[in-house]
């Protein structure tokens, strides 16, 4: 079996250019998702995803390695901000930070996107935030924390979960990974475990988002193990316009939820 040979630099080299012509030309698109209040059946707040337009980058995850690579995450993440908000003004918005966006700070920066939105801002931090960048992310958090700007710890349960990350950032929200979700049905080993977590997160202050409901089983175990908002295709798929939601007409509210909204924002102007 033959070998493959070394990487040709030729191809990074046409990377960087087809990335660089993305950002320039603002060539990507967003589309939005919906979280759900699981007691009013009511839409909360949408997440934004980022859609590329060419087929150099088939997801978001080789779209921000190409950016990695190139070390513009910041500019990348900022693109994607301004285009999330442009398309969804009149509700709180859910937007993706990528781990290597801490280092280039652009987050933080007075003019940013994020703190002209009139609405709650969340920012998703994946929960596998490697180590060396957790003390930068405190860092970046008390910078915009009380500006209306909240954090969320994403896919609590996807692989190695540290939950010592809950209760160091604080977060506002923590959205429990497909894995714990896909097939759970009530009255099982795996239901016990997720009704635990959501006990977890509500001591320490944080509401639960369920990811990726696709089924109705899945829908009324989630409510009855006590989470907050539901997320997923059964509800609604990512869209643009941001989309309206449908709820399954054989599923019951199970549990009654006080959910205790941040205060009214405030926007801050660039400076």
């Amino acid at each position: 079996m033959s070998k493959a040979g070394p990487p040709d630099p030729r191809d990074a080299q046409r990377t960087t250019a087809i990335l660089r012509r993305v950002l320039d030309a603002r060539d990507l698109k967003v589309a939005y998702q919906p979280l759900v209040n699981l007691t009013t059946r009511k839409i909360f707040a949408y997440e934004a995803l980022v859609r590329a337009n060419r087929e150099d980058f088939d997801s978001p995850m080789s779209l921000f390695a190409a950016a990695v690579d190139n070390q513009c995450t910041g500019e990348l993440g900022r693109l994607i901000r301004v285009k999330a908000l442009e398309g969804c003004t009149t509700h709180p918005l859910f937007l993706n930070i990528h781990p290597a966006e801490l280092n280039e700070k652009f987050v933080v920066q007075p003019d940013d996107p994020i703190f002209q939105h009139t609405e709650d801002v969340y920012l998703e931090i994946t929960e596998g935030v490697p180590l060396s960048h957790f003390r930068l992310c405190q860092s970046v958090l008390r910078e915009v924390r009380g500006r209306g700007v909240y954090l969320v710890v994403d896919d609590l349960g996807a692989g190695y979960s540290n939950l010592k990350y809950i209760a160091d950032l604080h977060p506002k929200v923590v959205k429990l990974d497909r894995d714990l979700i896909m097939g759970l049905v009530k009255d099982t080993r795996m239901f016990k475990l997720v009704s635990a977590i959501v006990v977890l997160c509500r001591e320490l202050d944080a509401l639960v988002v369920a990811e990726g409901i696709e089924t109705v089983e899945e829908l009324e175990a989630v409510q009855e193990a006590g989470a907050h908002f539901g997320q997923g295709y059964l509800l609604a798929k990512p869209a643009f316009p941001p989309p309206p939601i449908t709820w399954p007409g054989a599923v019951t509210t199970t549990r009654k939820q006080t959910i205790r909204r941040p205060a009214a924002k405030v926007p801050v102007r660039g400076r």
